[in-house]
C-alpha cells in the first residue's frame, strides 16, 4: 500500500476515539483514512459518503448491522474494530492491512501468475466461507476489496453493504457505479444471497489472471447484458481452478457451489493444490469445509483486545545476512511476471513492540516501494503504519542469489525473508530485482547525396509504372469493357410497412436502465404481416405499434398502463441473431433503457 497522503482541507482530524493521521484513498462508498486507536495502534477508518439523521435509532441500526461481520475475525479477513456515527457521518474502523489491493497491484504490475492466483483463490474462499458461516454476505466483493498483506490475501469492507441497507431505503446488493463484479440476481434485485459472493469470487480471479474485468469495462448497460447472457473464458486460469471457477459463474444462483464446496474441491485430500499452499491456509480451509474450524466469539465492537499493535518507524536499508524463506515462498518457475523497473526503497510491515529494539539491530535489504498514489477505497488495516520511503540508493542493489524470487505480491512475497527469531514475528522485506539494461542502439552513417539520388530515381520510376498499369493497362488485362458494374440492390435493409419474417416469434431478455442501474425482464411477440406486437414486462403488458421500419430495424410506439411508461421503441436485428430493444421517452431521444432479446 502506498504511504498515506497528508490530510486535505475538510478532512476530519478525529472520528470518535480515533485520531486521523493521513488519507489512504477515496472510493464509491467513502474515503479511507489512516488512524490511531486510543491504545496507539494503527487502524483504517472508512468515512462513508452517506449522511444520517441525528436519531439514535439510525445510529443503533448502523452499528448493529455489523453484528454478523464481527463474528468473522481472522480467516483471511480484515476484522471490524468499531462502527459509529460522528455528527451525521457514519464511519467504520477496521484492521489495517499494510499492502495494496488486488486491483491496485494488477493495475500497476500486471496480471498475476498461476501460483499466486491459486493462493488468492484459496484465501478468498476461506474469507467467504467464514463470512457465510457467520450469516454475513459481502454483497460488494471485488478486486478493490481484496487487500494483499504480509500474511496473504485479506477481504475487507465486510458488512458495509448491509449497514448501508440498514440506514437507507436502498436494497442490499443494488448496482452502484461499478456493476463489473455483480451477479445476475443482483442486477435483477431479487434472490441475493451468498451465491452472489461466489459469482464475484470467480470474476475476481479472472481479473487477477487477465488484468481486466471478465465482462468488460464498457457502459453499464453493455456490461450488465454480458453478465446476464455471456459466458466468460475460464481457459486462461490455471487448470486447478478452471472447473470450479466456471461453476461459480453460473447464471442461476442455485447452480453455483457454496464457499464450503469450493474449499472442499480445492483442498481435498485427492487434489494436488493443497501441497502448493501454506499449511496454515490449508488447515483453515479444510476446517471450514468440514465444519470443524473454531467459531470466534462475538466480542464487543471496538474492544481493546481487537486493537492492533502500535506501528514502528522505518529505517533506511542496510546489509543483511541470509535468512530462511517464509511459508508463502514459491519457486521461480511458478511465477511468470516481469516487474517494471523502478528505484529501490524500503518498505517495512509492523512488528510487535517487544521486537523493536532487536529489530533496530537487524540488517534488511531494500524492497521496491509501492507506486505513489492512494489505494482504492478498499484499502484498510493489518497493524502497521505506512512506511516512509527512504531515499533511493546511489547505486543498484546487490543482485539476487539463485534461490531468491522477484517480488510479486507484497505480503504474499515469494522472496520474503524472516529473521531468525520467529518468536517476535520480525518484519519481512524483499530485495529489488536487478535493473535490466537496455541494449545500446548502434548508430548508422548518414548516406551521401549520390546514394540518395539513386534511391529517389528508383522510387519515382516504380510509382510511374504503377500509375500506368492502374490507369491504362489494368482494365484491358482484367477484360473490363469500361462499363461500370450494376449496383447491387440493398435487399438486406429494404423498407417495410408490416412486421417482416426476420422478426417473427417470441423474444425474451433483460432490459437495463443505465441511469438508475435497474433491470427487469421483457418479452416481445411479433406476428408476421401484422403492424402490432405485444410486450410483457414484470408488472404490466403493453402494445407496440409499427410506425416505420426495414427488414433490419423497426420503429414502434409503446402504449402501456402504469406503473410502466409509454414511449418510443426501436428494435434492431444484430449479427448474432439477437434483437437490440431500446426504449426512449420520445422519438429521437437517447435510449432510457435497452436490452438484448433472444428468440424463445
Amino acid at each position: 500500500m502506498a504511504e498515506a497522503l497528508p490530510l486535505q482541507p475538510g478532512d476530519p482530524q478525529r472520528l470518535g476515539d480515533y485520531e486521523i493521521t493521513g488519507r489512504l484513498g477515496v472510493g464509491e462508498q467513502g474515503a479511507v483514512f489512516l488512524g490511531r486507536s486510543p491504545a496507539g495502534g494503527t487502524v483504517a477508518v472508512k468515512l462513508l459518503h452517506l449522511r444520517l439523521s441525528g436519531e439514535p435509532a439510525a445510529r443503533a441500526r448502523f452499528a448493529g448491522a455489523f453484528a454478523s461481520a464481527r463474528r468473522v475475525s481472522g480467516f483471511c479477513t480484515a476484522a471490524i474494530i468499531d462502527a459509529d456515527v460522528e455528527s451525521d457521518r457514519p464511519y467504520v474502523v477496521s484492521e489495517y492491512v499494510a499492502g495494496p489491493s488486488l486491483h491496485q497491484l494488477v493495475a500497476e504490475e500486471g496480471p498475476r501468475g498461476g501460483a499466486v492466483t491459486e493462493r488468492l483463490a484459496a484465501g478468498m474462499a476461506i474469507a467467504l466461507a467464514a463470512a457465510h458461516r457467520a450469516g454475513a454476505v459481502h454483497h460488494d466483493f471485488k478486486p478493490g476489496n481484496v487487500l494483499l498483506g504480509r500474511d496473504g490475501p485479506r477481504v475487507t469492507d465486510l458488512g458495509v453493504a448491509r449497514a448501508l441497507e440498514a440506514v437507507t431505503a436502498a436494497p442490499t446488493g443494488r448496482v452502484a457505479d461499478d456493476p463489473c463484479y455483480k451477479s445476475p440476481e443482483q442486477l435483477r434485485g431479487v434472490g441475493i444471497g451468498p451465491a452472489a459472493d461466489m459469482f464475484a469470487w470467480g470474476a475476481t480471479l479472472l481479473f487477477a489472471v487477465t488484468g481486466s474485468a471478465p465482462f468488460g469495462e464498457d457502459s453499464q448497460s453493455e456490461v450488465m447484458q454480458r453478465i446476464v447472457y455471456d459466458e466468460p473464458d475460464v481457459s486462461v486460469l490455471p487448470e486447478s481452478l478452471r472447473e470450479v471457477v466456471g461453476d461459480t459463474l453460473a447464471k442461476e444462483p442455485e447452480d453455483r457451489p457454496t464457499a464450503r464446496d469450493v474449499l472442499d474441491r480445492l483442498l481435498g485430500e485427492d487434489g494436488t493444490l493443497a501441497g502448493r499452499l501454506p499449511e496454515r491456509m490449508v488447515a483453515e480451509g479444510r476446517g471450514l469445509a468440514e465444519g470443524t474450524a473454531p467459531i470466534p466469539g462475538l466480542s464487543s465492537i471496538g474492544s481493546p483486545a481487537q486493537q492492533p499493535q502500535p506501528a514502528i518507524t522505518v529505517r533506511p536499508p542496510i546489509s543483511v545476512s541470509p535468512a530462511v524463506r517464509n511459508e508463502m515462498e514459491v519457486t521461480r518457475n511458478e511465477m511468470e511476471v516481469t516487474r517494471p523497473e523502478r528505484p529501490a526503497a524500503a518498505w517495512v510491515a509492523q512488528a510487535p513492540p517487544a521486537s523493536r529494539s532487536e529489530e533496530a539491530t537487524q540488517a534488511m535489504p531494500a524492497l521496491p516501494p509501492s507506486p505513489a498514489g492512494a489505494p482504492p477505497a478498499g484499502g484498510a488495516p493489518a497493524g502497521a503504519a505506512p512506511a516512509t520511503p527512504s531515499s533511493p540508493p546511489s547505486s543498484p542493489g546487490p543482485a539476487e542469489s539463485p534461490g531468491r524470487m522477484p517480488h510479486l505480491i507484497p505480503g504474499m512475497d515469494t522472496g520474503a525473508q524472516q529473521l531468525p527469531d520467529d518468536r517476535h514475528q520480525h518484519t519481512a522485506v524483499l530485495a529489488a530485482p536487478p535493473v535490466s539494461r537496455r541494449p545500446r542502439i548502434p548508430k548508422f552513417r548518414r548516406p551521401d547525396n549520390h546514394v540518395l539520388g539513386v534511391a529517389a530515381s528508383l522510387t519515382i520510376g516504380v510509382l510511374v509504372g504503377i500509375a500506368i498499369i492502374a490507369l491504362v493497362l489494368w482494365p484491358q488485362l482484367n477484360g473490363d469493357s469500361g462499363e461500370q458494374p450494376q449496383a447491387r440492390p440493398a435487399n438486406d435493409d429494404r423498407p417495410v410497412s408490416t412486421i417482416p419474417e426476420s422478426f417473427a416469434g417470441t423474444w425474451k431478455g433483460t432490459a437495463v436502465n443505465a441511469r438508475s442501474a435497474a433491470s427487469f425482464s421483457i418479452e416481445v411477440t411479433f406476428q408476421v404481416g401484422g403492424k402490432v406486437a405485444q410486450a410483457r414486462f414484470n408488472n404490466c403488458v403493453g402494445t407496440l405499434a409499427l410506425t416505420s421500419g426495414t427488414t433490419q430495424r423497426l420503429e414502434m410506439s409503446l402504449t402501456v398502463a402504469k406503473p410502466c411508461t409509454s414511449g418510443s421503441v426501436r428494435v434492431v436485428r444484430q449479427s448474432d441473431g439477437t434483437l437490440q430493444y431500446m426504449w426512449m421517452h420520445q422519438a429521437g431521444a437517447n435510449p432510457g433503457y435497452q436490452g438484448k432479446l433472444k428468440k424463445n
